[in-house]
């Protein structure tokens, strides 16, 4: 596909994937928040000093030379907390997410890494899981009549007893555009039944790694509301969304700020406290 091509395939995603809901002094400004953005999976290597030796995309053959060139010329410019086995720094190999975004500015589109989650290294973990399948949120009536679907991202404070003791909506992406007081409203209807499911929900507390001795665990889980022509992302797919702003978890004790909250797949369920490689540097430089 040539420079014109991607550039009309992007400007659709953009425009198109976001309907019109109703008009409002700051619609158009709000329109100018759309990004189109893809999900992709892969590893990278870290060497004993903490820099990217290599990595691999799993969705490579959905990109474009020009995305896969940035990435690996911003991949290469991490730096990472050198990995220890016993005391001493090895050579690690990690699973990632990356969040890509585009936005159009004037005639061109830039790219950004806006966010990415680093799998485990330590075998010896144990990852969250729900302790029976969890109940969906019911989609909310008035968001249906609107037309309003998106993504919760939340984050929960789970007790050693694996019941959910809080909840954050940390973002909310909503996948239609409005003005700025409709979007706050759209986002609250759509957070308000994903916290208070949420809430019901159980997990078993984990028996070994890191938190297996601490008073809570803190996990993530993306919940999709989806009207009937929507589906859920899939990695290596553009997709187009009017990111929310991000709110504060008052109970964490860690920088988080790399973690991006729509760095995951929905469907999981995923540790908040970062388990992998430790990032040093810029994400996207």
């Amino acid at each position: 596909m040539n420079k014109r091509n991607r550039g009309l395939a992007l400007a659709l995603v953009l425009w198109a994937a976001t309907p019109y809901v109703h008009a409002g002094s700051s619609h158009a400004e709000v329109r100018k928040q759309v990004e189109a953005s893809m999900l992709v999976q892969g590893t990278v290597d870290i060497d004993a000093e903490g820099r990217v030796v290599a990595h691999q995309l799993d969705q490579a053959d959905t990109l474009s030379k020009a995305i896969r060139d940035t990435i690996e010329r911003r991949v290469g410019e991490w730096r990472f907390e050198p990995i220890l086995v016993d005391g001493k720094a090895v050579r690690a190999r990690s699973p990632m997410q990356l969040r890509l975004v585009t936005k159009q500015d004037g005639e061109k589109y830039l790219l950004r890494i806006a966010g990415a989650t680093f799998g485990s290294v330590d075998q010896d973990g144990e990852a969250p899981r729900a302790r029976r399948e969890r109940k969906r949120p019911p989609f909310p009536g008035a968001a249906r009549d609107w037309g309003v679907g998106g993504t919760v991202y939340l984050v929960l404070r789970v007790g050693r007893d694996g019941t959910v003791q809080e909840v954050v909506a940390e973002q909310v992406n909503l996948r239609v555009v409005g003005s700025e007081r409709e979007m706050t409203v759209f986002a609250d209807l759509l957070a308000r039944p994903a916290m208070m499911t949420a809430r019901k929900w159980q997990f078993d507390f984990p028996t070994r790694g890191e938190d297996a001795d601490e008073p809570f665990m803190s996990v993530r889980v993306p919940v999709d509301f989806l009207l009937p022509d929507q589906s859920s992302e899939k990695a290596g797919e553009w997709s187009a969304y009017v990111p929310g702003p991000r709110q504060p978890v008052p109970w964490r004790d860690w920088n988080a700020d790399f973690q991006a909250p729509d760095a995951l797949a929905s469907g999981g369920v995923y540790p908040d406290r970062p388990t992998g490689p430790r990032l040093l540097t810029d994400l996207d430089g």
